[in-house]
């Protein structure tokens, strides 16, 4: 409040202008300033949006080989299980059944599917018998995580 006083007194029709060629300058500066600032900061957006777009670009093509992969797991097991399942439930159920029909439900259901007849190994099997030797087969399905002792398991499961 001093400070309001003290301007009171002073006469402002006695103080010369500021020269304009200075305030012009101070103006210019400050746009340029600015200016500049924004688009440094324009800039720095632009730059983090397309490192996040590369990155989401890079995690949805993940995620598209990914569901490739899971789309590509055969499901048979997982249908033959709960067929197997529901067949033995409802054997269960018919009073009339022997019990040797029931226990060889079940060692069927125990058996699976043999290693030569496995939509996954069933190529490799092939390859075998057209004379591909055994450790380029081998190499072969280790390249598509396989597991190539399966090769010495004919008819396991």
């Amino acid at each position: 409040m001093e400070a309001s006083t003290a301007f009171k007194e002073v006469d402002k029709s006695q103080i010369p202008p500021l020269n304009q060629k200075r305030i012009l300058a101070f103006v210019n500066h400050f746009l340029i300033s600015t200016c500049t600032f924004l688009n440094e900061f324009a800039l720095n957006c632009e730059t983090k949006f397309v490192q996040l777009e590369r990155q989401l670009q890079r995690t949805e093509a993940a995620l598209i080989i990914l569901e490739a992969k899971l789309a590509s797991i055969p499901l048979d097991n997982q249908v033959e299980e709960d067929t197997v399942k529901s067949s033995t439930t409802t054997v269960a159920d018919d009073l009339e059944t022997p019990t040797e029909e029931i226990i060889e439900a079940q060692a069927e259901a125990k058996k699976g599917v043999r290693a030569c007849d496995d939509v996954r190994y069933k190529k490799f099997f092939k390859m075998l018998h057209v004379g591909v030797p055994a450790p380029a087969v081998k190499q072969k399905m280790l390249s598509e995580c396989l597991d190539p002792q399966r090769l010495e398991w004919v008819n396991s499961t």
